[in-house]
């Protein structure tokens, strides 16, 4: 992937950019870098796609602007900021983890700019409810809010992150996964971009927000593991709350990254919903 660095306002961006035609934006999460797309912005080229993957504010030095919060409303107005950047109208937003967070409150936020959303491994977050289960499972959403988690998180070479990649995705193995671990590795290791990481689960509300909660009134393709963190249902639930067309994509034995750990089942699924967006 080669990088360029465009702005929007305030906001800097460094995105990998290919292709001609529907303009896509790829949106990584945490501990992730642009590099997961490689695969998916491939495939999405070839379908006829303008495929945009930008480094999520905080995850690369230039992206980083003082004083800049990382709560929800703001990281979402950055994929709309981005929209203004590369002078996209509108355009499917696909993101993971964090970045699914982040489809889902700029589509609340402005419908219009959204032509459809493609999220992984995360439900829309009205329908997360707090049970013990659910807290122990994302007990990490604590943890990086105490003023020692980057010390912590930092430790030994990054071990609690390589551990949250075996507990996330516990059948995941392989030179793929390894690559995936050694780059987020690398985007962290500054202590700037560390701080960056860790100021999404810091400046987000434990109590959640009526914006968090908005469904948007936009299409979607909702993907998922059986074995991630939350249960598959959700997935399901989360593409009956959208607009026509959206359905949900499960993959089996999958877990927090199943568009690398099962490429094959989940990127023909996307590139079938891109077409079926045009008919």
């Amino acid at each position: 992937m080669q990088f360029r660095e465009i702005s929007a306002g305030a906001q800097r961006y460094v995105v990998s950019q290919a292709g001609e035609g529907t303009d896509v934006v790829l949106l990584h999460g945490f501990p992730d870098t642009p590099y997961s797309w490689s695969e998916m912005q491939a495939a999405l080229v070839a379908a006829g796609c303008r495929v945009t993957v930008p480094w999520l504010r905080g995850y690369q030095p230039d992206t980083i602007v003082p004083r800049r919060r990382y709560d929800p409303e703001s990281i979402g107005r950055d994929a709309l900021g981005l929209l203004d950047a590369i002078a996209a109208e509108r355009a499917v937003l696909m993101g993971h983890d964090w970045g699914a967070l982040i489809a889902y409150v700029a589509a609340a936020l402005a419908p219009e700019r959204v032509r459809a959303i493609v999220t992984f491994a995360i439900p829309h977050p009205s329908l997360l409810r707090r049970t013990p289960a659910s807290l122990w499972a994302g007990r990490h959403f604590l943890a990086f809010k105490l003023p020692w988690a980057s010390r912590s998180l930092r430790r030994d070479d990054f071990a609690y992150l390589a551990r949250l990649y075996e507990r996330w995705a516990p059948g995941w193995s392989g030179a793929v996964r390894e690559d995936t671990v050694r780059r987020a590795k690398e985007a962290l290791s500054s202590p700037a971009t560390l701080e960056g990481a860790l100021s999404y689960y810091r400046d987000l509300p434990l109590a959640g927000s009526a914006l968090m909660d908005r469904v948007p009134m936009v299409p979607g393709l909702i993907v998922g593991g059986t074995r991630d963190l939350v249960a598959a249902e959700l997935f399901t639930a989360t593409a009956e709350l959208l607009t026509p067309p959206s359905r949900a994509v499960i993959v089996p034995g999958a877990g927090h990254w199943p568009q690398l750990e099962d490429p094959a089942a989940v990127v023909p699924e996307v590139v079938a919903y891109m077409a079926q967006l045009h008919e």
